[in-house]
């Protein structure tokens, strides 16, 4: 597992000598720079929060690094419980897998305060976990 990360201000980052793009699926064209990773982060292991900012209309469920600034975790720790790759006793199923996690600055808005935060890119709401995909199915893949 490596973890991609964008956030040059965390004491974490290490620049790459080259540029890493993000895996995605077959056609997926990502717009402009979207996609493409500058850094790594040092850690070897990270944890992962979970939180929701909510303003006057809107929730945003975040899965959020809590290793922002921090030092080494002995261990991979994710809190996030709505994540779709959230396994029993806080881990993660990109990390049995040993798949890649990407982490870059989100912007959130708590109450009327606009923060960034730094987000993990690769949750995905678990209540989508068995929606069935049309797009795939248009491709043949089931």
């Amino acid at each position: 597992m490596t973890i991609y990360c964008n956030i040059k201000e965390c004491k974490n980052w290490l620049p790459l000598k080259e540029t890493h793009n993000m895996k995605h699926r077959p056609g997926f064209q990502p717009i402009g720079t979207t996609g493409e990773y500058y850094g790594n982060c040092s850690l070897s292991n990270i944890n992962i929060s979970s939180s929701t900012a909510k303003s006057g209309h809107t929730k945003q469920v975040l899965a959020t690094c809590d290793s922002y600034n921090k030092n080494e975790s002995e261990e991979f720790k994710c809190k996030e419980e709505r994540c779709v790759f959230y396994l029993d006793v806080d881990r993660c199923e990109k990390i049995k897998f040993n798949e890649d996690l990407y982490i870059d600055w989100t912007v959130a808005f708590d109450s009327e305060e606009r923060k960034e935060v730094p987000r993990c890119k690769v949750f995905a709401h678990r209540w989508r976990e068995n929606a069935f995909n049309w797009g795939n199915a248009a491709q043949g893949i089931f």
